[in-house]
């Protein structure tokens, strides 16, 4: 779609050299999932560099910015983490801007590139401003939708560790790691992306704009709060880990005290066993009646009560 003035109107791909000759006219081009066949399309009017369609068509997992003189390759990432899923979905937007132009590629829909779709329906004045004013809209919407995340997670951090102070299961520590892989695979993508877009609020690319770097500035400091916010939550499940760790070994040592004191408790009691159950005359069997059996059983039982007795005097209980 193109913007001339105060108005907006898509257009077909032939006219595309008409608009650009247009030194009022301003253009967005999304494509989504064309592969190389839609930068074919674009090729007799914009040529852009080999590596960067490369760059586009292929998914490179790591935001990243180059400069091809005549217009700009920027790689960043959308994320959505649902709850209950294992891991973060993570989608790649490759942009292309020029002075008058902005390109956007993508795979799959992208909420930052549907959102301003729907706000420059409303707002043609968004790409009247120039492309890079419509690039800080999108950046500043894909931002916008980590928040909910670091929000949820917060949330779950705080739960797993309420939960782990009353007890430590092998379904909480499934649940501390799962949290552990999803934040991994979010700071290998939000610390280069910070890293990105502060390198837009430099003066070093043309593309961008004096007076768009401060609302750049503005996602950048929003993007560094996620990657602070998540390096902590990360120092905070590595701490749950070890209480987790602790836990485990306080229980073990538990089990093991109450093992070793009933150990304890029947060893002489089981001696005084071994002892009448020999086959030798023992004076005890010419005793009337069962008086004998008698006599064995309240010894062993006498032994047992000073054993315990004994144990708990020592504070050893």
């Amino acid at each position: 779609m193109a913007v001339r003035g105060d108005r907006l109107e898509p257009f077909p791909v032939e006219k595309l050299g008409e608009l650009l000759a247009d030194p009022d006219a301003r253009v967005w081009i999304d494509l989504e999932n064309t592969g190389y066949e839609g930068f074919r399309a674009l090729e007799p009017v914009l040529r852009f560099h080999p590596l960067a369609i490369e760059d586009c068509v292929t998914d490179i997992n790591r935001p990243k910015v180059d400069d091809y003189r005549d217009h700009l390759y920027l790689a960043v990432h959308s994320a959505r983490w649902n709850a209950g899923d294992d891991q973060p979905v993570l989608r790649e937007l490759d942009i292309l801007i020029g002075e008058r132009y902005l390109v956007t590629y993508h795979e799959e829909p992208t909420h930052g590139v549907s959102k301003a779709r729907e706000v420059l329906e409303r707002r043609p004045e968004l790409l009247a401003r120039g492309p890079d004013h419509l690039l800080h809209f999108i950046l500043d919407v894909m931002v916008d939708n980590y928040l909910p995340i670091i929000e949820a997670l917060q949330e779950q951090l705080d739960d797993v560790e309420e939960r782990l102070f009353r007890t430590a299961t092998q379904r909480l520590l499934a649940e501390i790691l799962r949290l552990k892989r999803g934040m991994s695979a979010l700071r290998r993508i939000v610390g280069p992306q910070r890293d990105t877009i502060l390198a837009l609020t430099r003066e070093e690319f043309t593309g961008i704009r004096p007076e768009t770097r401060p609302y750049l500035r503005d996602v950048y400091d929003r993007m560094s709060r996620v990657s602070d916010l998540l390096d902590s939550y990360r120092d905070e499940l590595a701490a749950l880990l070890e209480i987790y760790a602790t836990q485990v070994s306080n229980r073990l040592n538990q089990v093991m005290k109450v093992l070793t004191i009933i150990t304890v408790i029947i060893m002489p009691v089981n001696l005084i066993a071994s002892i009448y159950g020999m086959n030798f005359h023992m004076p005890e069997q010419q005793w009337p009646g069962y008086l004998g059996y008698a006599w064995a059983l309240a010894l062993m039982a006498l032994v047992g009560v000073g054993t315990y007795w004994v144990l708990k005097k020592s504070k050893w209980l």
